[in-house]
């Protein structure tokens, strides 16, 4: 078993328990943790392969479609607690690679674009020139983003779920160098080279913020969030007097644009193909999805700050059951921006809220497990570009060529 985010309390609980196989975690890592992925990457190419994997960081996809990894869908189908009804499938099928699911993990956020469904339309998806099209449309002094947003930030929110489309893992090819990623690199440098953030500054930037997104003349805001009651707080934030659209980040291929994000310290663990106790391992494994609200009072979720969505049904229905119930949600209080100007106190959820809750989460396909070499390949590369240095073009080819060598050295 490799090191990071395993539960050593979990490791020891299971050696204890088993008598005919234990448990011996391996750590591959030094202090600055990258070298360790490389090692451990060398390790799994010679056929040293561990048997349970932490996939923190790890290149997810590649690894699954190598066939390093087993497929955990008959697992937890044939699993008497579990079984596909025992969890919430979204998430799990968003982290499939062609069919099969590779890594579990028990807990997710959303990542989205928020905007007013007044002005962005009622809809999970839509492209970037729909995107211009809707933002043409407001007031002169109005911003896309929060105002203080530079390149680099624009890049990263976009480019983290993005990068994936432009890569076919199982033949090598790469479309870096289709309309959608130039139109999408143009439009990252159409922002500012520096943000105007300051630490200084921070309480007059925050209102600032908030009076443009109450008076409408900010188009979106990029949020993450999992909780039922939070439709609420997102409405009265950012639906100018009507319902907030979970609209997206804009994509070519009509696909959504929000995708699931697991949050930091979240386990993520997989079973590699060439383990020889498959049954032991699940048996550790399948841990990860038991429900752990069971024992809990509604004034201790409370406590605890339950805010991420969870794979298990069993604790998924008991966080809805906790929003719909007044006494609970009476307590929930959120602030735009920090700012204490504009508090939004949540009732108890609507039947109609939990509908339009489900629906855009089971919309949602895409999970956010980008390759950390890549997304440093097109970083550097996109550099000379925003800078001034190099051409659209020269940039183009120069990410096409890079990240097609790296794939295919890695496939």
């Amino acid at each position: 078993m490799t090191e990071g985010g395993i539960d050593r309390g979990a490791v020891d609980q299971f050696n204890r328990t088993h008598s005919d196989v234990q448990i011996e975690v391996r750590d591959y890592f030094d202090a600055d943790g990258k070298t360790g992925w490389e090692r451990l990457l060398t390790e799994i190419g010679a056929g040293n392969v561990p048997d349970i994997l932490d996939m923190r960081g790890m290149p997810y996809m590649a690894l699954a479609e190598k066939g390093y990894l087993e497929n955990l869908w008959p697992y937890i189908e044939n699993d008497p607690e579990l079984g596909r009804e025992g969890v919430l499938e979204a998430p799990l099928r968003a982290a499939e690679v062609n069919g099969g699911l590779y890594v579990i993990f028990n807990e997710v956020y959303i990542n989205t674009l928020v905007g007013a469904e007044s002005v962005v339309g009622n809809r999970y998806s839509w492209s970037l020139e729909e995107l211009l099209e809707a933002f043409s449309a407001m007031p002169e002094d109005s911003t896309i983003f929060e105002y203080v947003y530079s390149r680099k930030d624009i890049f990263y929110y976009l480019m983290r779920m993005r990068l994936e489309s432009y890569i076919d893992r199982k033949t090598g090819q790469c479309t870096f160098d289709g309309a959608d990623f130039r139109s999408t690199l143009e439009f990252i440098n159409s922002f500012p080279e520096e943000s105007a953030w300051t630490d200084q500054d921070a309480d007059e930037i925050n209102r600032e913020i908030t009076k443009r997104i109450l008076s409408g003349r900010q188009l979106l805001h990029f949020e993450v969030f999992a909780r039922l009651v939070d439709i609420q707080w997102l409405d009265t934030s950012f639906g100018l007097g009507g319902r907030a659209a979970f609209i997206g980040f804009p994509t070519e291929d009509g696909s959504a644009g929000s995708s699931f994000y697991l949050p930091y310290g979240t386990r993520e663990l997989a079973m590699s193909s060439a383990c020889r106790e498959k049954e032991a391992a699940w048996e550790f494994l399948r841990q990860i999805l038991l429900p752990r609200y069971t024992d809990l009072s509604d004034n201790m979720l409370y406590e605890r700050h339950v805010s991420a969505l969870s794979i298990n049904r069993e604790d998924y229905e008991r966080m809805i059951r906790f929003d719909m119930t007044q006494k609970n949600a009476v307590k929930q209080v959120r602030f735009l921006y920090g700012n204490e100007q504009a508090p939004v106190s949540c009732r108890a959820a609507t039947q109609e809220e939990l509908t339009r809750y489900e629906d855009f989460i089971n919309s949602i396909d895409k999970i956010e497990f980008f390759d950390n070499t890549v997304y440093d390949i097109v970083e550097e590369s996109a550099g000379p570009y925003f800078a001034g240095d190099k051409t659209l073009d020269e940039t183009i080819q120069l990410i096409q060529n890079r990240v097609t060598l790296y794939v295919n050295e890695n496939r």
